[in-house]
């Protein structure tokens, strides 16, 4: 039995603790305000009383507010700690403080297997200490969360686990745990088998969830990596293609059934929140200044299109946030995951139902990327792994539209999906400007 107590940063580790976390915070990759104008203060301390475990450690997780230039004015970040004697300088080493009582090193909990543990038995899992953690692994590149392979913990499947510990914590039911849940009570296999969380209530009487297990997908391939691999190869993505938009429209299917449905789509602030975005990306990116006009048109005639459509299409649970990357395939086929859409958005705001459309723009974007980074040598090979998708998933989904109002909405979802790319290559990498602006031209009928 794990105690789990939620307390004021100011009983938990000691403040030269947070001295040198102050340093360290920024140059993480998951730290969403990065070095600029974003102040950190420590905000909780949450400690685990592990009757029954082999530890070993002090583990603490401090749950960090920041606040300055961030979406939304402030994000609380999850930075779990073990702490251990001055001499000890193993994984996720830190850095040494100096306490009043004595020196302590300083580890990134997340990549400690003493942290791992400590988590493993908070969620329930039970064991024998040393098989569950060995030959655990961080998963390198994350940058959102942090992932930990764990062959050891017990599965229906006996392939092990996936820890994936949350970096941006938010107040409420976390969507990477509701949804998979849900998921996997319905008995639906093209995601990875749901087997517990962390959840804490913090003072002021909300709950929050730390950290996500799920069942081990064995000999997977990232879908993203797969997919670039094939293009630079000019080798047809369309067969997987076709099975992933097969998995995609089953998961709608089964979310439809399986978690509350939304109300109908309201048709004008649906294309109200498109224009917004629109705009705002217009404002951001120059290179959007001479299509602005062609944006405008494009979306005046899906308003027109959707408030005279005879019935509103209805809305739901989606993934939020799909593409490439958050598909693995493994010997039994694709599986998707990373349910939890873009982090530093509020949780309301990301479990708001939505159309399942939104979902295959993503998909679609996803091949773009693949076929320039992969320097696929066919033109065609973007077209066809698309259209393969498309048909599958049209197969078995219904989308509540008249085919041509699908086929616009679709268009302006894609069109959406590509401002948002174009304004963060603008911002982070301007040389792959050219690979959204040619899904913008192609949605706008200019190419």
């Amino acid at each position: 039995m794990v105690d789990v107590a939620v307390l004021p940063a100011a009983e938990g580790p000691d403040p030269s603790v947070g001295d040198l976390l102050s340093a360290w915070l920024p140059g993480r990759r998951w730290y969403p305000g990065g070095t600029s104008d974003v102040s950190a203060e420590p905000w909780l301390a949450i400690t685990f009383d592990d009757d029954g475990g082999t530890v070993g450690a002090d583990v603490i997780v401090l749950l960090v507010r920041l606040t300055g230039n961030l979406p939304g004015g402030e994000v609380v970040v999850q930075v779990p700690l073990v702490l251990t004697d001055a001499d000890d300088t193993g994984p996720g080493y830190i850095g040494t403080v100096r306490t009043p009582s004595g020196a302590v090193a300083v580890h990134d909990g997340a990549a400690h297997p003493a942290c791992w543990l400590t988590l493993l038995h908070a969620i329930g899992v039970t064991g024998d200490d040393a098989r569950l953690v060995h030959r655990g692994r961080v998963i390198a590149g994350e940058q959102s969360n942090t992932s930990v392979i764990l062959p050891g913990v017990p599965s229906p499947g006996g392939s092990g686990g996936m820890l994936k510990i949350l970096r941006t914590v938010a107040s409420g039911a976390h969507p990477d745990v509701v949804v998979p849940q849900a998921l996997t009570e319905s008995g639906w296999d093209g995601v990875p088998r749901f087997l517990g969380a962390l959840e804490v209530t913090t003072p002021d009487e909300s709950t929050a969830h730390l950290a996500i297990l799920a069942e081990l997908v064995p000999d997977a391939e990232d879908g993203f990596e797969l997919a670039c691999d094939l293009a630079s190869r000019g080798e047809s993505f369309a067969p997987l293609a076709a099975d992933l938009g097969r998995v995609v429209a089953e998961m709608h299917t089964v979310l439809r059934r399986a978690l509350p449905a939304g109300p109908p789509l309201d048709a004008r602030a649906f294309v109200a929140g498109l224009r917004r975005r629109a705009a705002a990306a217009v404002t951001e990116a120059p290179a959007l200044a001479a299509r602005e006009a062609e944006i405008t048109a494009l979306l005046d005639s899906l308003e027109h299109r959707l408030t005279h459509a005879p019935t509103p299409p209805p809305t739901q649970t989606i993934h939020g946030d799909l593409h490439l990357g958050q598909a693995l395939h493994g010997a039994t086929g694709w599986k998707i995951l990373d349910f939890e859409g873009e982090p530093q958005r509020p949780v309301a705001e990301r479990t708001a139902p939505d159309l399942p459309l939104r979902d295959v723009a993503g998909m679609l974007r996803s091949f773009g990327y693949a076929a320039a980074i992969g320097n696929a040598p066919d033109p065609a090979w973007e077209t066809e792994a698309a259209d393969a998708f498309l048909s599958a998933y049209r197969e078995t989904a219904v989308s509540g539209l008249e085919p041509e109002a699908d086929e616009a909405t679709l268009t302006a979802l894609v069109l959406d999906k590509a401002l948002y790319e174009v304004v963060y290559e603008t911002r982070q990498r301007p040389r792959w400007i050219g690979i959204p602006l040619a899904a913008v031209d192609r949605s706008l009928g200019t190419r």
